[in-house]
């Protein structure tokens, strides 16, 4: 007899084969993204450190109020920025993101005076 075509078993195994590639592939991306992210916060905070060392030289304080840095405006979609302490002599400045859309931030930054970026969590 003169068999053409594909058994159940090779097809299950192509099958198989497709999931394990996929599998390998879709945490790849995940991991990539998070990644382009946060290399936008990260030039984002530097901006944010750049304004406040503005605003000190030009009102000899650093502000806790994101509105009067006026070379700083939020582009980075999936982080949150605010500034969690200044005085005359310092400011922390934290990012927060929830990368997994699960309303839990999962990525805590920070950033001093010093230039300092510190991933809290």
């Amino acid at each position: 007899m003169n068999k053409k075509g594909f058994t159940i078993i090779e097809l299950l195994a192509g099958t198989v084969i497709i999931i394990v590639i996929v599998l390998i592939a879709l945490p790849l991306g995940a991991i990539r993204a998070k990644r382009q992210a946060e290399k936008g916060m990260k030039v984002q905070m530097a901006c944010i450190r750049e304004a406040e060392e503005s605003y000190r030289a030009k009102h000899g304080a650093y502000t806790a109020d994101e509105t009067r840095l006026a070379n700083w405006k939020p582009t980075a979609k999936k982080y949150h920025f605010r500034v969690r302490d200044a005085s005359e002599s310092r400011f922390v400045v934290e990012a927060r993101a929830d990368l997994n859309n699960d309303k839990i931030f999962d990525d805590v930054w920070t950033i001093d005076e010093n230039g300092v970026l510190k991933n809290v969590k």
